[in-house]
């Protein structure tokens, strides 16, 4: 039996990318489709599709750049928590566009390692969250921005 347990605050299905075809799409989209951020240890690509207002997230954390499958969850699940705090500012800024985003949100470089004394795991975690808001910040800035100028 497959119940549906309804989260209020949840990222549900719909609104992720899942398949490998997806996250392709927005990664080897052209460049007038394509928005764009960076922050030290993350990037954001959106790809402007047909789907009016829709803004679905995908999250990709390899191997390469977090060793351990707990690092991997971390990562994810900070991505997830600001993906779901901010999806409703992405949709109002979107609200009068003709395009909806497929988001990717990747880690592009290694994570600091607790091993050395000066990082403990929460300070880690610390770093990784801020890095996500500067990141989150500077994208919401940069859809405002393509929002304005496609009027």
């Amino acid at each position: 039996m497959n119940a549906t347990v309804n989260k209020p605050n949840g990222l549900p299905r719909s609104i992720r990318l899942i398949k490998s075809a997806e996250f392709g799409a927005v990664l080897s989209a052209n460049k007038t489709k394509l928005i764009r951020s960076y922050s030290d240890f993350f990037t954001i690509s959106a790809l402007k599709t047909d789907q009016i207002g829709l803004v679905r997230f995908g999250f990709t954390v390899g191997k390469q750049n977090a060793h351990l499958s707990v690092e991997r969850a971390l990562v994810k699940r900070l991505l997830r928590e600001k993906a779901r705090t901010s999806r409703q500012t992405l949709i109002q800024a979107l609200a009068d566009r003709q395009y909806g985003l497929d988001i990717n949100c990747r880690l592009k470089r290694k994570l600091p390692d607790c091993s050395q004394q000066d990082l403990s795991k929460k300070a880690r975690k610390i770093l990784i969250r801020n890095d996500i808001e500067k990141l989150f910040g500077y994208f919401l800035s940069k859809v405002s921005v393509s929002s304005r100028e496609s009027k």
